[in-house]
């Protein structure tokens, strides 16, 4: 089941993915990291629709949490890009070429490969002490406000990449929470918003929003979206190992495996990236169905 959710939020992300990306291109880059940013692209239908299509996935994610560990769930979630690639096939009506299919290919068996290698720890509960959760903040604040303060001072792609990062590690950032939040609805609606998760989930999801569009809007989509599909599950596993004490088997051969698997889904992810159909580039000289 918790497999099964988690490929149901990627196919709502990854649609939410392709139309937020659209229309974030739209907006002048001055308002990069702005509230601003916000403001204009709440007025498009076509990031509304982006934006209802990410809440969708939101629960959708925090229904697989809630039953599932973030070194389980999270790496699945880099399968977001493969359902974007499909939409926008479906969308357009263009054949998927060769090499779009080695894309796919490799992320799927990157992905499978590192789930059977690692047999990552399958359950967890969200549950840390209060000095756990502010060395959590204290490490993944900084990085990413010093990432995206450099991003502002950065131009073309290295601005692009800086954004992914920062977005990458606030959406990890964002997991963790969001499994905080899981688990804690298990003890009855009262005590969640009695609870702090509610309203740490809140003002972080909305200043990762801010950094993911800010990272959409700077262009080169080449590198933002593999670099935030690599960061993000980074990010989360390696805080749900340290924070929650989950697992994953990286010794031996199975170190060794799970380097290969990981390498894989990155050389997939890459080639996804460098999609025009998920870049939003056009391509005169693609295929159409008929």
């Amino acid at each position: 089941m918790t497999i099964a959710l988690a490929l149901l939020a990627d196919a709502v992300f990854g649609l939410g993915v392709a139309l937020q990306h659209r229309a974030a291109l739209e907006v002048p880059q001055e308002h990069a990291l702005r509230v601003g940013l916000l403001t204009r692209l709440v007025r498009r239908p076509l990031w509304l629709l982006g934006l209802a299509c990410e809440i969708g996935g939101f629960a959708l994610h925090a229904a697989a949490l809630s039953s599932g560990s973030l070194v389980l769930v999270q790496p699945i979630l880099t399968l977001d890009l493969v359902f974007t690639l499909a939409i926008a096939a479906a969308w357009t009506h263009r054949r998927l070429r060769p090499r779009d299919w080695a894309g796919v290919g490799c992320t799927i068996l990157g992905v499978a490969a590192f789930l059977v290698a690692a047999s990552p720890t399958e359950q967890s509960t969200a549950t840390s002490d209060t000095t756990g959760w502010l060395l959590c903040v204290a490490a993944v604040v900084p990085v990413a406000a010093v990432t995206a303060i450099w991003a502002l001072r950065s131009h073309g792609v290295s601005r692009a990449v800086l954004l992914a990062v920062a977005g990458g590690v606030a959406n990890g950032f964002m997991a963790v929470l969001t499994k905080a939040f899981a688990d804690k609805l298990e003890d009855g609606v009262g005590a969640t918003f009695g609870s702090w998760q509610p309203y740490a989930l809140i003002p972080a999801g909305i200043l990762a929003t801010l950094l993911i569009q800010s990272a959409y809007q700077a262009g080169h989509p080449t590198v933002v979206l593999p670099t935030m599909n690599v960061v993000d599950p980074l990010v989360s596993t390696l805080i749900g190992a340290l924070l929650f004490g989950e697992t994953i088997a990286a010794g031996g051969v199975r170190g060794f495996a799970v380097g290969a698997s990981v390498a894989v889904m990155l050389a997939g992810l890459i080639w996804l990236g460098r999609n025009p159909l998920i870049t939003g580039d056009d391509e005169p000289t693609a295929e159409v169905s008929r």
